[in-house]
């Protein structure tokens, strides 16, 4: 039985938006991941400022119940005696809203350096992005940069045979790569120059590739991957507006001019190649406009496609003059075996890039 050779292949289409050609791939992943790291940071600081305020009107109700505390005992002392019953009812009442009050002083004293911690380590973060940048913006071979990796993932260079022993936040992913998880590995990538996300699951293996200068690759030798592509029109929005509210931080960081912070945008589509990648059409081709699904292998010659979310077309060319075209809507998933593709509704999904 002919093996079926699965290829993602990520083709980078510059329209009038797009930045001068000076402007790498690892030049706009890391942009997107800048961009990332300011909006968590703005989730964190809201965070901070929300606990604070939660904090003064906490420190509020203290002092109101020790006032009334006070007044209790007061009337102890100098009440009548009607007064004096109904102080001693009232008091452990007060104190037990007074401990409950301070408790929740606690929790939220604890919850508010929790946050400023992690402020901590997006500073730490947001340091170590700014000097990786001089080294991704010259790099023309990044094809993508690490989110989060967890478990025990190898990744090798297979033309220089470098491994790499720690796998961690913003590392670069390059021609050549081959990524390896075992069964407790996991990596996310931040792949199409940020507007989409890859996550590779346990007992999986890829080798990442770059064909030429405006097109890169992923060759899917074995186990699961997710993948999650933004709608171009929202994403070329979403990062217009990202530019503007921290132009000011990239004429610094970047040295970027007033025109290039004005030019920015990204077309792209994700390929499945058959046997014949070689050849002047692949075999299998997923297009995609916004969308979230998963690839997984079921063996030699079988490959099966989930859609979550959007709808995804496969396109079968038969030959150089002939071509079937499938949509697979949200909801179901197409088996590709050889070369027949069959589609069926999604009976149960397990979500195990969300572990």
């Amino acid at each position: 039985m002919k093996r079926m050779l699965l290829m993602l292949v990520l083709f980078l289409i510059l329209p009038n938006l797009s930045l001068a050609q000076n402007v790498t791939s690892g030049d706009k992943l890391w942009l997107s991941a800048y961009f990332d790291l300011q909006k968590q940071k703005m989730k964190v600081e809201e965070r901070i400022k929300e606990i604070d305020l939660k904090i003064a009107q906490n420190e509020q109700e203290i002092r109101q119940i020790n006032e009334l505390l006070a007044k209790i005992q007061r009337t102890l002392i100098i009440g009548t005696e009607k007064q004096k019953e109904d102080a001693q009812k009232a008091k452990p009442v007060a104190e037990k809203a007074l401990m409950l009050a301070r408790q929740t002083q606690k929790k939220l004293k604890e919850q508010k350096m929790e946050y400023e911690w992690r402020m901590t380590r997006l500073n730490e973060e947001e340091r170590s992005l700014k000097d990786l940048y001089s080294k991704m913006a010259s790099n023309n071979n990044v094809a993508g940069l690490v989110k989060e990796c967890s478990g025990t993932v190898r990744i090798m260079n297979l033309q220089t045979k470098k491994l790499e022993d720690a796998c961690h936040s913003n590392l670069p992913i390059n021609d050549g790569d081959k990524i390896t998880t075992s069964s407790d590995g996991r990596i996310e990538l931040r792949i199409l120059d940020g507007r989409g996300n890859f996550i590779i699951g346990p007992n999986s293996e890829v080798i990442v590739k770059k064909k030429s200068a405006d097109e890169e690759g992923v060759e899917f030798i074995q186990g699961k991957v997710y993948t999650k592509v933004d709608k171009s029109d929202e994403y070329l929005q979403k990062v217009k507006g990202y530019i503007e509210s921290y132009k000011e931080d990239l004429k610094t960081i970047k040295g970027w001019t007033e025109e290039k912070l004005k030019k920015f945008g990204v077309e792209m589509c994700l390929l499945v190649w058959g046997p014949n990648h070689c050849r002047s059409r692949p075999e299998w081709v997923i297009g995609i406009r916004g969308t979230e699904f998963t690839i997984e292998r079921g063996g030699e010659n079988t490959i099966k496609i989930s859609v979550m979310e959007g709808i995804v077309e496969v396109t079968h060319n038969i030959n150089n003059s002939k071509s079937e075209s499938y949509e697979i809507p949200e909801g179901y998933e197409a088996i590709i075996n050889g070369e027949t593709l069959t589609k069926r509704k999604i009976e149960k999904l397990e979500k195990w890039w969300e572990r």
